[in-house]
């Protein structure tokens, strides 16, 4: 308390041993400038509270794992009326009974139906009379008009020159979509050769003259036409039976002579279109000139002779 005389209780001892006379000794008289120092009354008691803390967000609130457990939806069972769904269909759609009849005790037993093996499906004799049709009738859509040693092949007229950007693409189209069928492709560069460009002004004479700008395509002597000609064919699903005869090419395997090029360098002049040769009559006998070489063509060019 501040005062001499006091001491501190000690709380191991016994209020009972103390009495009440050992708290009579400590009675001591208070002046006023303590008053206001001392709390007489006890703190009163808070009821209120204490403010719950906010939630607080996590990646799983905000982002759920998908590991996380689903959440089963209960439908309830949808009923399908199958009346309804039939309710449109004609009794008699069906011409065949798909289950198999079994011969009766009278029966003809010269009557054979022919049946689909391996199915339960019965198969029309004139089907395939009608597919035979089809395919005569497919031929005869295209023109007959056969380039040389093009009878059971397919040949096409090309340009590797870029100077005109759409005709260029236009000939790698068309050469990609053959070279998708796995056909042998016979291409006749008319950059390349002067010969092949003479061959497609003979083919194409009498016709308009974007005939003459290739790409042109032949197959096994009839006239396809143009890509744009091509497309069609092989949008409308008729360029597999189109090649149908066609040699197949044997996997994707590349001419050992000229890489696929369809070129390589003259034999005899290596590609200089000159050669020298000694006169053997006239004045000018026993002297060498230069003449023109008549293996290759303009640009010392010879055809590869294993895939051409």
């Amino acid at each position: 308390m501040g005062c001499v005389s006091s001491t501190l209780l000690n709380p191991d001892d016994e209020l009972s041993q103390l009495g009440s006379s050992a708290f009579g000794h400590h009675i001591v008289s208070l002046t006023s400038t303590t008053y206001g120092l001392l709390t007489l009354d006890p703190p009163p008691q808070t009821t209120t509270t204490p403010p719950t803390p906010p939630p607080r967000f996590t990646l799983g609130s905000v982002f759920p794992s998908p590991l996380s457990e689903p959440k089963l939806l209960r439908s309830e069972p949808e009923v399908i009326n199958s009346w309804e769904l039939m309710s449109g269909l004609d009794n008699d759609s069906f011409r065949f009974s798909p289950f198999i009849k079994h011969d009766k005790e009278n029966s003809n037993p010269n009557t054979k139906t022919k049946r689909q093996i391996g199915s339960g499906v019965f198969k029309n004799p004139n089907t395939e009379k009608f597919a035979n049709l089809d395919k005569e009738r497919l031929v005869d859509r295209f023109e007959r008009l056969c380039p040389p040693n093009g009878e059971n092949r397919v040949v096409i007229y090309t340009t590797t020159l870029r100077g005109i950007r759409s005709t260029f693409e236009a000939c790698n189209s068309v050469r990609a979509v053959l070279e998708g069928f796995g056909v042998v492709i016979c291409e006749r560069d008319v950059s390349m050769d002067k010969g092949f460009r003479e061959e497609l002004r003979m083919l194409m004479e009498g016709k308009e003259r974007e005939a003459m700008v290739p790409p042109r395509v032949f197959v096994r002597g009839k006239y396809i036409g143009g890509a744009q000609e091509v497309v069609r064919v092989v949008e409308e699903g008729l360029m597999s039976e189109v090649l149908e005869g066609v040699p197949r090419k044997l996997g994707r395997s590349v001419c050992e002579g000229c890489g696929d090029a369809r070129f390589l360098p003259c034999f005899s002049c290596s590609g200089s279109c000159k050669q020298v040769m000694v006169v053997k009559e006239g004045q000018m006998q026993g002297r060498s000139v230069v003449v023109r070489c008549s293996d290759c063509n303009e640009n010392g060019l010879v055809l590869c002779p294993i895939c051409s």
